[in-house]
């Protein structure tokens, strides 16, 4: 019994000293891949180039690391943009006379041309049914008391102007030409405004930025004319109604030189042109003095070219 006993003991312990060398065995072969392994890594930075230190004695960084560090600074550094608040037509609309920084914000952005210019044809188109036989008449009258043109041509043209006020002619003139006039009118002056803008100015923005911001800003003067003008036509039968100090004239000077000038200078005209100069300097980014300024730079120069010079060229070929 002693023996077997011993016998057991012996295995015992041979198992046990088994198991301790399996144990050391994974050891040092963990240990042999981790020596390995840092071998292999100092192998690999010996043959990275060294950091030469600069001046100021401090260790220059690599290119890479710089390029990163300035592009992460920049974006940092870089002013976040507000989101654009979200308007609808209707509150662009009202904006434009309330709030009109806050439209042009929302233009900047998200531009919008097609449903002002909508609604502008249609505002011309409801004026024109009110007020066109009665710009007719007043064409005639200025024909009839013109003595600078021939009887035979001035009859022929006082019936053309009388032929117009019915028929399909009328339909024409009344549904047809607005829409085209508007469109080419707000194509050609946001065109002229845009050229201003990114050329003479250096600024950068779109067409369709300044076409919207020229849709709405006119808005003013057709919305405001049909309130306060149309009802003032009608009242007085001509459409010979200012707004401006050409009011002080008498009708003998209508399409005189001064007469043109003083009468471009309507208060309706005048707002216009402040909160576009407005909406001009937003699309650009320009400051609002440069911009108001800008536009009514522009308006002078049209103003004095086909207002003033024109009306004393006309004045001046019929004697």
């Amino acid at each position: 019994m002693a023996k077997k006993k011993d016998f057991e003991n012996s295995e015992e312990l041979n198992s046990h000293g088994e198991k301790k060398e399996d144990s050391q065995k994974e050891l040092d072969d963990i240990l042999g891949k981790l020596k390995e392994s840092d071998r292999i890594s100092s192998a690999h930075r010996q043959k990275e180039p060294e950091p030469t230190p600069d001046l100021s004695g401090k260790e220059s960084r690599t290119s890479e690391p710089e390029g990163i560090e300035q592009i992460l600074q920049s974006i940092k550094e870089k002013p976040e943009e507000k989101p654009v608040e979200e308007l609808n037509f209707l509150q662009r609309v009202i904006g434009v006379f309330t709030n009109p920084e806050r439209v042009f914000r929302y233009l900047r952005a998200k531009p919008d041309y097609i449903l002002p210019i909508l609604l502008a044809i249609i505002l011309t188109v409801i004026s024109s049914f009110f007020i066109y036989d009665i710009a007719i008449n007043d064409q005639i009258a200025k024909l009839e008391k013109n003595d600078q043109i021939p009887d035979d041509r001035k009859e022929l043209m006082l019936e053309r102007m009388e032929a117009s006020k019915q028929g399909v002619e009328r339909i024409i003139y009344m549904v047809v030409i607005p829409p085209i006039s508007i469109l080419i009118i707000y194509g050609l002056i946001s065109a002229i405004f845009l050229f201003v803008g990114n050329i003479i100015l250096g600024g950068k923005a779109r067409f369709v930025q300044v076409l919207s911001a020229y849709s709405y800003s006119y808005l003013i003067v057709l919305l405001l004319s049909l309130i306060i003008k149309t009802p003032l036509i009608l009242a007085r039968q001509t459409v010979e109604v200012n707004l401006s100090p050409a009011v002080f004239f008498s009708p003998e000077h209508i399409g005189q030189a001064m007469f043109n000038f003083l009468q471009s200078f309507d208060i309706l005209t005048i707002w216009f042109l402040i909160v576009f100069g407005i909406g001009f300097a937003i699309i650009y980014s320009f400051s609002k003095p440069k911009g108001i300024i800008s536009v009514i730079t522009v308006w002078l120069v049209y103003v004095l070219i086909f207002r003033v010079f024109m009306a004393m060229l006309f004045k001046g070929l019929t004697g």
